[in-house]
């Protein structure tokens, strides 16, 4: 399928790389059809590692002729440029998180890929990752009785090819660890308890932050971010603490010790074995299985942008000194 379907990667940079090496080179290799980047030696890189054809924009890549869906890993605020550009073209679309920078944006592209018949999903890792599934699972099942609170963690030393660029860290329109990582916490919690109501956020000069979000259940989540702590490959990214006992969702960056942590009186259990970055393939393949069917990926694009609505609102929290602000609909 994916042969006939012509895969364009837009975007070269950290993650589209990371993409190139992950999914789309090696043995198992998805067929990248175009390597899109204004750099010509990023391109070149990607194309290189995969087997793809440069380009130097999207246009160039689609006046091909070969190009049914992409791949965009570009900075946060030029999503919304160039998957509406796909969409209009005709393309189905993988989006990295977030979706955008502005609810606005967001919903003219869930709005533009619903008219136009066309599969949009974002490239959110929570979701995918068997750690993740196999909690709500336990918290489905009742294992830990019944759920009290939630809190989850985003703690690491940001560096390396990460902030090459500036514009992560920088006070831009995609800069800053809330919007960057803050959608990751946000559908992590979102999984384990369901949808968000309101939050409120805090913030300190050395750049951690703080959410506190109500939850629609009435369960209370909180949520700390920093790019200023180093940190174990292998963490605790979320905790759900229940009557009967508690649970971990482990996340690990580096070998496969990730999984579900289920505690109950005095007992033990690790559930799963995965790399945090297995789930790269994953939300690749599950994108080319929604194409192929018709069905929904697991992460489409009105959960991103509810995702999305759950940052910006800490956001405004944070300008308003910490009050709740209700979370858009």
């Amino acid at each position: 399928m994916t042969d006939a379907l012509g895969i364009a990667l837009a975007g070269c940079g950290a993650m589209g790389e990371i993409m190139a090496r992950t999914v789309y080179s090696g043995p198992d290799a998805i067929r990248l059809e175009a390597a899109i980047d204004p750099d010509p030696g990023r391109a070149e890189l990607v194309a290189a590692l995969t087997g793809a054809t440069p380009f130097g924009s999207l246009s160039e890549a689609l006046r091909s002729g070969r190009i049914g869906a992409v791949d965009v890993r570009v900075p946060h605020h030029l999503h919304v440029g160039v998957v509406l550009a796909a969409l209009a073209a005709g393309c189905h679309v993988l989006t990295d998180k977030p979706l955008a920078t502005a609810l606005s944006d967001a919903r003219s592209m869930v709005a533009a890929a619903g008219d136009a018949g066309l599969v949009l999903a974002v490239a959110e890792n929570y979701p995918h990752l068997r750690a993740v599934l196999d909690a709500r699972a336990a918290l489905d099942a009742g294992q830990i009785g019944d759920l009290i609170a939630l809190r989850s963690i985003r703690a690491y030393e940001v560096g390396g090819v990460w902030v090459r660029d500036g514009w992560r860290q920088g006070g831009g329109p995609s800069g800053g660890i809330l919007l960057d990582q803050g959608t990751h916490q946000v559908s992590l919690l979102r999984c384990l308890g369901g949808p968000v109501e309101a939050v409120a956020a805090v913030g300190d000069a050395g750049g951690a932050v703080s959410l506190t979000l109500r939850l629609a259940s009435g369960i209370i989540a909180q949520s700390l971010l920093t790019w200023h702590s180093p940190g174990p490959a292998a963490q605790a990214e979320a905790t759900a603490l229940g009557t009967g006992g508690r649970l971990d969702v482990m996340v690990d960056y580096e070998a496969h010790e990730g999984g579900a942590r289920v505690w109950t009186a005095g007992e033990v259990e690790h559930r799963g074995k995965e790399n945090y970055y297995d789930s790269h393939r994953v939300m690749v393949t599950d994108w080319l299985r929604a194409i192929e069917s018709g069905a929904e990926p697991v992460v489409p694009g009105r959960e991103g942008l509810a995702d999305l609505a759950v940052v910006l609102a800490a956001a405004e929290s944070l300008a308003r000194g910490g009050a709740y602000v209700e979370v858009e609909s």
